[in-house]
């Protein structure tokens, strides 16, 4: 009687465990059309766009009534808090006081940035905080993206991670698997790092605009002390920099005023005194704000490019004991995310397309001694694109340069200041000739629907009317194949042919002016 008793349990048993069986399967069943009516079937995913630098506000005592905005901070602010340097300077010409000087300006700029700074392991103060990115809509498609702002002096892998958790609320919105990426300067440098964390299954497309993705020679230079002022340069920039104004007619007033001040002896005059200040100022200022400042901030250091790097842990005194927990941020983005970049580059092409645009042609920042390296204004050329062969501002590839790599394909820009042949995606970075740093226009939303709609990675070559060396034309606001055009005056009379402005227009005479003047 007991194991007929202990017989008939097992079977009951087994029978519960039996129903129980079959009773998830048939609840999983028909909840299968719920979970598929809830997928989005619109074959678009969602565009998250990676932003530049300052992207978020970075506030000071948020909530309080000592609420104050450090980054970007207000103009008005700016020029208040700035206002002693302007009666320091006055005061400088007639007494020559360089140290006078110098107590202003060290404290304004610590009155401006100094609480920027963050501490030894990299974290910022319990008081300065930067609002998260939440996306709010379940809108998406091509003409449409989700902003990704974060607080640039954190370290990139930070926000990478910051990242992650945004694509994944991006996802419950809008119903997607997968996201799209286009990543604007610095924004590459956080697109990277999550590259490196989480790899790139689950992003379809990635674009990287303008981005300093192995560092750019300003912060490098800047960060070992390597500080010139160049009178040329400082001219180029200025007038490089004058599209940014969107006013035809005043650009073309201030680079004819740049070029009079030019022939009058006046530049000569500033850079003379800049100088100077360098000369009389540079430890002081590097020591009281700039290392104390800058040096503790990892976004900042993931600017600096490999060959510098070394260098600049010793010429910024960063402390190993003091200071560890940041030095192994810096060193972990380094050596595990920059210097990495070609391995994370191949890894990501099994899944992901992938798209880079570099500018060139534009006078950098001049301030350092690479003056001379071709950029958008701001990255260098070479280090946009992950490893260009560029020409010297100016100037063009020597006559007896032959194309480093793949012989079957052409990779010389038609004006041969480009080999783009050594790039780490050669076939599919573009060069885009004349464009300021992060200065788009209609023509790189055509450019990037096209990227985005592509289910297949496209290449420089697959399209004629984006061949891999673009010329900018922001009047028109589209890209024209780039084309040789010789000297500098044909090169001024094609730019006023093909885009026909005031700017344009005084460019043209001005150039002709200076050759006129250098026949005679």
């Amino acid at each position: 009687m007991i194991v007929y008793i202990q017989k008939n349990q097992g079977v009951i048993f087994l029978k519960k465990i039996l129903s129980l069986f079959l009773s998830v399967i048939l609840l999983f069943s028909l909840s299968v059309p719920v979970f598929s009516a809830s997928v989005c079937n619109c074959q678009e995913p969602p565009i998250i766009y990676v932003a530049a630098l300052g992207s978020a506000k970075i506030i000071k005592d948020a909530g309080t009534e000592n609420e104050r905005i450090l980054f970007r901070p207000d103009t008005g602010d700016v020029i208040k808090r700035f206002s002693p340097v302007i009666a320091a300077a006055g005061s400088l010409i007639l007494t020559k006081d360089y140290d006078a000087f110098g107590d202003v300006l060290i404290d304004c700029v610590n009155d401006v940035f100094g609480d920027l700074a963050l501490d030894g392991n990299g974290n910022s103060k319990p008081n300065v905080t930067s609002p998260e990115a939440v996306p709010e809509s379940s809108d998406h498609g091509l003409h449409t993206s989700y902003y990704f702002g974060y607080d640039f002096r954190l370290d990139p892998v930070e926000n990478a991670e910051k990242l992650h958790k945004f694509i994944g609320e991006v996802k419950k919105l809008t119903n997607h698997s997968t996201v799209r990426f286009r990543a604007s300067s610095m924004g590459g440098v956080v697109a990277l790092s999550y590259m490196r964390l989480f790899g790139t299954s689950d992003i379809e497309t990635i674009i990287f605009q303008c981005c300093p993705l192995l560092g750019t020679a300003v912060a490098g230079e800047l960060f070992c002390g390597k500080v010139q002022i160049d009178k040329d340069a400082l001219l180029r920039y200025g007038e490089g920099a004058l599209p940014a104004l969107d006013s035809d007619f005043f650009g073309g007033v201030l680079y004819a005023l740049l070029e009079a001040l030019n022939a009058a002896g006046v530049l000569n005059g500033l850079v003379n005194i800049a100088d100077d200040l360098v000369l009389h100022l540079k430890d002081r200022v590097y020591n009281e704000c700039l290392i104390p400042i800058f040096s503790t901030l990892p976004g900042i250091w993931s600017f600096v490019p490999d060959e510098y790097y070394e260098e600049a842990k010793s010429f910024m005194k960063l402390d190993p004991t003091l200071q560890s927990g940041l030095i192994k941020k810096l060193d972990f983005y380094h050596y595990e995310v920059q210097s990495k970049a070609k391995e994370l580059f191949e890894s990501a092409k099994r899944t992901t397309n992938l798209y880079i645009l570099a500018g060139y042609n534009m006078q950098r920042t001049p301030l350092v001694t690479a003056y001379m390296n071709t950029s958008d204004g701001t990255v260098d050329t070479t280090y946009a694109s992950c490893g260009a062969v560029c020409a010297p501002l100016g100037e063009e590839l020597r006559k007896d340069y032959v194309q480093a790599r793949f012989s079957d394909k052409n990779y010389i820009s038609p004006d041969r200041m480009i080999d783009a042949s050594t790039c780490l995606l050669p076939e599919s970075t573009f060069f885009v000739k004349d464009m300021l740093h992060c200065k788009c226009h209609d023509g790189h939303a055509a450019l990037y629907r096209l990227m985005f709609s592509s289910k297949e990675q496209f290449t420089v070559f697959d399209y004629p009317e984006y061949p891999q060396f673009l010329q900018n034309d922001t009047v028109n606001k589209t890209f024209h194949p780039v084309e040789y055009s010789g000297s500098h005056l044909n090169t001024a009379f094609n730019c006023f042919a093909a885009m026909p402005s005031f700017l344009n227009f005084v460019k043209l005479i001005t150039a002709l002016l200076k050759t006129l003047t250098a026949v005679k």
